[in-house]
């Protein structure tokens, strides 16, 4: 198994239009990739950054899915992308 740590930029002031976001666009959309096993988002207690955990099957599935992260904000939108690493996962528990 392979992760994605997804990290995003928030505007603070339009935080609930990113949760919306998420969950109306961004999770179905990240679910119904390639390889999708499990998905955690977290945002910091400021409510300015998120960083997400994305499990896949297979490193191929990983890298594919790090290279849509780039593009799912909308431009304009609440949301700037950061950056995206794939991970080999070691252990689960």
């Amino acid at each position: 198994m392979y992760g994605v740590l997804v990290r995003l930029e928030i505007d603070a002031a339009r935080a609930d239009e990113a949760v919306k976001l998420l969950h109306e666009m961004a999770i179905p959309a990240i679910k119904s990739g390639a390889g999708f096993l499990s998905g955690t988002w977290m945002r910091s207690e400021a409510g300015d950054r998120t960083a997400s955990v994305l499990i896949y099957v297979s490193e191929e599935d990983a890298v594919a899915a790090a290279g849509r992260a780039a593009e799912m904000p909308p431009p304009g939108g609440p949301a700037t992308f950061v950056s995206a690493e794939v991970f080999e996962v070691m252990a689960q528990a």
